[in-house]
């Protein structure tokens, strides 16, 4: 069961993060959320205009940006006919994706609902996006809109996480590789299938030797040629496929799978662009330095480039779906 009672929603007030924000603001109709929206302001001295005039002085200008901020927020969020029935608006210092996970924990968020793309004022710019999914203690979607004023126009007039009109075809793709992390993405990705009628599309993506050596720093003893090895791992690969697959299936789902050999990255971009995906869900390790460079980097290259919205979620963390954790 979808269970999400609090929603945070991070904004620098550039175009695509108010469509985020429009969209954050029908998803907490949808499931009589609150919505709490956070502006961050990296550096003050810099973003507030007219510290040089001598007019005001920096607090009465922080005052007064705050003010017109504001208003520009709640003018968003009384826009359309879907509204959240109880927002909270704050403004932090900082650096975003450590002020927006912070945040996200001391309200104990379900969702963190943000942009992807790069925006004007400096919040978004410098991946923040992909760092708030790495340090968030909930899950985070993130919406993809860019510059594309089509795409921007429809997540903005949506009323709920994915179309629900008649004729609508709904797909959700799980990239999966069987860990912990893919686990509980699986949950959500079934939860969200069955509430809103989607077909489930579970996708496993074969690297090759070389990559697979790379990633693990282990050596693959006992294969003489590469052949058996891949022959051996697709055998495995389909056995916990189906066992996948058999699970969701009793969850009322209509559910497929594929098994591709190449590079993840670019095997999820081609499969949610073919099959016209609403929404991936994925696990993420959430980890720093090396580990996160390696482990991380194909969930931080969807979060970027993805054609569609991103659910990410690791484990254990903060969680909307009932059970999820357990």
């Amino acid at each position: 069961m979808i269970n999400l009672k609090k929603i945070l929603c991070p904004v620098d007030l550039s175009k695509p993060s108010l469509v985020a924000l429009k969209f954050a603001n029908a998803v907490a109709s949808r499931y009589r959320s609150s919505l709490t929206v956070i502006h961050v302001l990296q550096n003050p001295h810099a973003d507030i205009p007219g510290g040089g005039t001598g007019a005001f002085s920096f607090g009465e200008l922080v005052g007064l940006y705050r003010e017109e901020r504001q208003e520009e927020i709640i003018d968003v969020l009384k826009q359309g006919n879907r509204h959240a029935p109880h927002y909270d608006i704050i403004f932090k210092e900082g650096t975003p994706y450590d002020r927006i996970a912070e945040t996200a924990k001391d309200i104990e968020a379900d969702m963190i609902i943000m942009s992807s793309a790069t925006g004007q004022s400096g919040m978004i710019i410098g991946h923040t996006a992909e760092r708030v999914v790495r340090l968030a203690p909930c899950p985070v979607l993130t919406i993809q809109t860019g510059h594309n004023e089509e795409k921007q126009k429809e997540i903005s007039e949506l009323n709920d996480l994915m179309d629900l009109s008649s004729e609508a075809k709904r797909t959700i793709l799980l990239p999966t590789d069987f860990s912990d992390h893919s686990i509980l993405a699986g949950k959500y990705a079934t939860s969200l299938a069955k509430e809103y009628e989607a077909e489930l599309i579970v996708l496993h993506v074969i690297e090759n030797v070389a990559e697979l050596s790379l990633a693990s720093s282990v050596d693959l003893p006992g294969y003489n040629t590469a052949s058996i090895y891949y022959d051996d791992l697709l055998q495995s690969v389909q056995g916990r496929m189906k066992n996948l697959c058999d699970e969701i299936g009793e969850q009322e789902v209509e559910v497929s799978n594929q098994i591709l050999y190449g590079n993840p990255r670019h095997e999820i971009f081609d499969i949610a662009e073919s099959e016209n995906v609403d929404m991936i869900v994925m696990g993420t390790h959430g980890r720093r330095g090396f580990s996160r460079f390696i482990n991380g980097s194909v969930a931080e290259a969807i979060v970027r480039n993805s054609p569609c919205s991103v659910l990410s979620v690791k484990h254990p963390e903060h969680d909307f779906i009932d059970g999820a954790n357990k």
